[in-house]
Formats: C-alpha cells, sequence, structure tokens
C-alpha cells in the first residue's frame, strides 16, 4: 500500500535516469535537438533530485512547488525525447522517474503540474501485473497524484483530447480499483471518477458493466458495477 510517510519515492531514480541517459545519448549519436542537450537536462534533474533529498533529510528549508515542477518539466522533456528517438526501455525508465518524483511532491503536499508520463509510467506499470498487492500499491499511489494534481489540470478546461492525462489517469485510476476486486476500492474510485469526469462517467460505468460480465468477476462485482451504471444512466 502507498504509505506516504515509508514510501522512497526516489529509490532507484538516478540509477533508471543514469541508464536512459546513455542510451539517448548513444542513439542521438550527437544529433541536436533543441538549445539544451540531454546532459545537461539530465544534470539538472539530478541538482533538484539532491535538493530533493536534502529537504527529507532537513538539511536545507521545506518544499516549494517550484521544484517539484521544474524537475517533473525536465523528466517530461527526456521521456519524449526518448519517444523521438524510438527508445522504448529508456522512456520507461523515465517514466518511472516521473512516477518517482510526482509521489515525491504529493507526500510534500506539492501540486503536479506535468501529468503525461507519470499516467504512462502508472499504466505500464498496472498493464504487466496481476498481483492484487501491487495492484492495491498502485490505487493509492495514483489516489495521492490524482489529490495532488495542479488546479490548471484538475479543471480539465479542455475536453477535446480524448487521450488527455487527466482523463487517462481517472480511467485507469478506476481500471485499477476494479481489478482489485476491492468494493470498498471500487466505490471510492467510481466516486472520484464521477466527481472528477461526469461527462464520461455513463460510458464508462457502460463498458464497465459489460466488462463485469466476464468469469473472472463474481456476482457482487456485477452487482456494484450495474448500481453505477444504473445512478449514471439515469443522470443522463
Amino acid at each position: 500500500m502507498y504509505d506516504p510517510d515509508d514510501m522512497n519515492e526516489l529509490q532507484d531514480v538516478e540509477q533508471l535516469l543514469d541508464g536512459a541517459i546513455e542510451a539517448i545519448e548513444k542513439s542521438r549519436a550527437g544529433r541536436v535537438f533543441g538549445e539544451i542537450g540531454p546532459m545537461q537536462l539530465a544534470d539538472a534533474l539530478r541538482a533538484l533530485i539532491q535538493q530533493f533529498e536534502e529537504i527529507d533529510a532537513k538539511v536545507i528549508p521545506a518544499y516549494n512547488n517550484g521544484l517539484g515542477e521544474q524537475a517533473l518539466t525536465l523528466a517530461a522533456e527526456l521521456a519524449a525525447l526518448a519517444e523521438h528517438l524510438e527508445l522504448p526501455e529508456a522512456q520507461a525508465d523515465l517514466e518511472k522517474v516521473s512516477v518517482g518524483i510526482a509521489l515525491w511532491v504529493a507526500r510534500h503536499e506539492g501540486e503536479i503540474s506535468e501529468l503525461e508520463f507519470v499516467v504512462n509510467g502508472f499504466a505500464a506499470s498496472a498493464n504487466i501485473t496481476a498481483s492484487e498487492e501491487t495492484l492495491r500499491t498502485l490505487f493509492h499511489a495514483m489516489k495521492a497524484v490524482l489529490e495532488h494534481a495542479a488546479p490548471s489540470i484538475r479543471t480539465d478546461s479542455d475536453q477535446t483530447n480524448p487521450h488527455r492525462p487527466w482523463r487517462m489517469l481517472n480511467f485507469n485510476f478506476a481500471i485499477v480499483a476494479t481489478r482489485t476486486q476491492d468494493e470498498q476500492l471500487m466505490h471510492e474510485a467510481f466516486d472520484t471518477l464521477g466527481r472528477n469526469l461526469p461527462q464520461d462517467a455513463p460510458g464508462f460505468f457502460e463498458e464497465g458493466l459489460r466488462q463485469s460480465g466476464k468469469s473472472v468477476y463474481g456476482p457482487k462485482i456485477r452487482k456494484l458495477m450495474q448500481e453505477y451504471f444504473t445512478r449514471w444512466a439515469v443522470r443522463h
């Protein structure tokens, strides 16, 4: 379970970063992408991570939102470069870096202003696990990010992109909860989805009701999905 007092979100982050940068440098073969190279971006990100560790050790004053925003932006730029260079392993590692930074920001009650690669990192983890314990950990980590997303993201003012990170995070949160088959977690995730994406809730629960007919789900899960489908179908 995600415990904001226990979890070392920055564990292995620097190792993941080093491996990804090595792959990027080897692949780009001297080509220039933008005014600042990947090594400079990585060095700036390492310096911020060092500040995070010093904040945790109470060596320097408490966290401010600017640090987290800078770190998430740098990690996103590097992940986007890995994607551009078609380096899926490096991109996946940088998505894990983004997740670690986002969870650290959440623990310090900061605002998470960059979601795309955080959401990708969560989705990748969910796609490769069937472990209930891992799914529960993902649920609580995703909840922390949802609760600390910046207001500019939470308002969801531009709904033209169906794949926007805020929408995908809410959907994946509800899907992960469903896969745990824990009714309490499902209630929490479904209510969150209804609050954050009321326009998408009817379609989500309609599809969820169809999926709940699979043999992997028992009658309690189907009943709960029917309850939410009926509630949202009546509203719309």
